[in-house]
């Protein structure tokens, strides 16, 4: 499922940057002069130069020194981005590192997330550790969501922090509001406030620190919901890179019927024989594909464990956990597959391919346009993933054998 949610994505991006210049690629060292907007999908990349319109870039590893006139939006595990960039910024990853002159709002997400260059508009920073470098410095307002914050550099626009842990060294103007269980205002620290500070304790303030109007408020801190707050919270809609449902839709159909093609081709008989288990037992293969649901990440759960507990039995448990997305879609291709055989196939007998491939992709379309209705359509999935999953259960263990013509073209 994974895999379809990334296509999902790069098909949204795609879609939107039809006039974009693209870099598809594994390793890419990009040498960039564009007048226009710019796609990268790679696996790793080193970039220099100018973009003239907005910058998209889904990769593994990103580490780019751009002067860039439009937006930026960034998805990747390890990003540094240095340069000067014009929009907007939105990025989303593990460790990140910003470096860059951005004359404009930022938005960035990640485990680690590093701030050392300049925002001249506002700035949402939400991480595990949040740190803000003596040379950075953010003009507009700030709202930090972290489980850790060293804010060492300067704020001049006030802000609202979100952490568990809060040390303070730099410099922030305008009114500060801090919810957190730890807070350190270090010497050399300048708040000219008003400063509210909700915490469990007072806050720990050095000597040497200027600290404004201070409001101290006896806080039950709760590390769950008071990380949970919607100005700080930044998701992947937040930056454009959700493919609309349609699109969404579309790539998961696609996969789903040349997966159920695929699947036909190599063992017409095996496929026969789960559309014959579901003819036979209609309501059992649903009954049955939701407690198997409900079993398998507990056997598969268990079984992972087994095998880690040997050294030979290591890979196999990784091969394991990459198998069981693959049977679960396979479970979903074969609910269109037997939907589609109950419904067009009338003579009950093993399905010619033609009929097969037709009588699925009919299906398919159909589960998919319902699939975009909310909560409709995470039922009706549901469900056909439950009937897909029990017939082919029920013809596993079947001894049932399909007629002999169903290899039949």
């Amino acid at each position: 499922m994974g895999s379809l949610l990334v296509a999902g994505l790069l098909c949204g991006a795609a879609s939107g940057a039809a006039q974009a210049g693209q870099y598809i690629g594994g390793d890419l060292n990009l040498s960039l002069d564009e007048n226009d907007d710019v796609l990268v999908l790679a696996a790793d990349v080193v970039g220099e130069g100018r973009v003239g319109g907005d910058l998209t870039v889904f990769a593994a590893d990103v580490r780019m020194n751009l002067t860039v006139e439009g937006e930026v939006q960034i998805v990747a595990a390890d990003i540094e981005i240095d340069g000067a960039i014009d929009g907007e910024v939105g990025i989303a990853g593990a460790d990140i590192r910003i470096g860059a002159d951005i004359f404009n709002d930022l938005d960035a997400a990640g485990a680690d997330l590093t701030l050392s260059g300049t925002v001249a508009g506002d700035a949402a920073l939400a991480g595990a550790t949040v740190i803000i470098t003596p040379d950075a410095i953010v003009s507009g307002r700030t709202e930090i969501g972290a489980r850790e914050l060293y804010m060492e550099g300067r704020l001049e626009q006030g802000a609202e922090i979100h952490a568990r842990d809060v040390v303070i060294s730099g410099t922030i103007e305008g009114p500060v509001d801090i919810r957190a269980r730890d807070v350190v205002i270090e010497s050399g620290a300048v708040l000219t406030g008003p400063v509210t500070i909700r915490s469990p304790k007072p806050p720990s303030v050095a000597e040497g620190a200027q600290v404004g109007d201070l409001d101290y408020q006896q806080y039950d801190f709760d590390e769950d919901s008071d990380f949970d707050h919607p100005n700080v919270n930044i998701g992947i809609d937040d930056f454009g890179f959700a493919p609309s449902p349609w699109a969404f839709g579309g790539v998961f159909t696609a996969s789903a019927f040349l997966l159920g093609l695929l699947v036909s081709l190599a063992s017409p008989k095996g496929v026969a024989g789960i559309a014959s288990a579901f003819r036979r037992q209609p309501w059992l293969s649903g009954l049955l594909g939701l407690v198997v649901l409900a079993v398998v990440p507990v056997l598969t759960l268990t079984l992972f464990v087994l095998l880690l507990a040997t050294v030979i039995g290591i890979p196999l448990a990784f091969l394991l956990i990459f198998a069981l997305p693959i049977v679960l879609f396979l479970s979903y291709v074969f609910g269109g597959i037997v939907i589609g055989d109950l419904v067009m196939n009338r003579s009950g007998e093993p399905a010619r391919f033609g009929l097969r491939a037709g009588s699925m992709l009919a299906a398919l379309l159909v589960i998919g346009l319902l699939s975009v209705i909310p909560l409709l359509g995470w039922l009706i999935s549901t469900i056909v993933f439950c009937i897909g999953l029990g017939a082919w259960t029920i013809a596993l263990f079947s001894r049932t054998k399909p007629a002999q013509n169903m290899d039949a073209v």
